[in-house]
């Protein structure tokens, strides 16, 4: 009797076919809906990188009214960087990713050690309009932030996250 308790709980022992299908599924969809939920996040984090970014670029474009008024713009970038007090001033665009200085004589005067450069494969946008300026960059997620009408930015990318300099009426 032994024998046939044991023959009958042999074929007992483990999982059937079906079982292990449906349990290598449930993990599929899991690791799907996970990284789903994970990419969402990376998403919002590299916009309120941007948004912090065009912030700081804001408060040193103030800084540099300050003392020159505000820079032109070429080609997207900030045209402050060089030595404004030559005649005529020898004033070039700041490259995204370095160094914003000013050369007084001998002295640089920084206004930001890195101008910041977009997280992800975008580029930020610098314009200038009448007495004030405007930031853009590009949103990836969906962000109360972000314009409905994407505009572009001296004719190049188009964007949908502006910030304005608080002296542009809002239809600037």
């Amino acid at each position: 009797m032994d024998g046939k308790i044991l023959s009958s709980q042999k074929g007992k022992k483990g999982f059937t076919l079906i079982e292990l299908l449906i349990v290598i599924m449930l993990l599929g969809f899991l690791s799907i809906m996970g990284f789903s939920l994970f990419q969402g996040s990376q998403k919002r984090s590299r916009d309120i990188r941007r948004k912090t970014d065009l912030r700081q670029v804001a408060k040193a474009l103030e800084m540099y009214a300050n003392d020159y008024g505000y820079p032109l713009a070429e080609s997207e970038k900030i045209k402050g960087c060089g030595t404004p007090t030559t005649t005529p001033p020898a004033i070039t665009a700041c490259s995204w990713g370095s160094i914003w200085n000013v050369t007084i004589g001998t002295t640089p005067v920084v206004y930001m050690q890195k101008l910041p450069t977009d997280p992800g494969s975008g580029s930020y946008c610098y314009q200038m309009i009448g007495s004030g300026y405007k930031l853009f960059a590009i949103l990836e997620s969906d962000d109360a932030d972000k314009i409905s009408l994407p505009v572009s930015c001296n004719g190049q990318t188009i964007y949908n996250y502006v910030l304005r300099s608080s002296n542009l009426l809002p239809t600037q």
